[in-house]
């Protein structure tokens, strides 16, 4: 399944909002990137569901704000 973004712009997103990587990071990109399911991606990077939740949460919360600065619609 595929997700919402590219690996590149994930990157771009993750420099822009900040992220400080680690397990967190990687599972919003399986996420984000390749379509897995929350869970999914945290069991495999370790990192706890309530983690991905948040890391994702703000990604989602950044994209956002990111189309709507450029003027962009999804």
């Amino acid at each position: 399944m595929a997700g919402v973004m590219t690996d590149a712009q994930f990157s771009a997103l993750a420099e822009l909002l900040r992220l400080r990587g680690g397990d967190a990071q990687e599972a919003a990109r399986l996420v984000l990137v390749e379509g897995l399911a929350p869970s999914d991606a945290a069991r495999r990077t370790g990192a706890s569901p309530q983690a991905v939740s948040n890391a994702v949460t703000r990604c989602r919360s950044g994209l956002e704000l990111a189309r709507r600065a450029a003027g962009v619609t999804a």
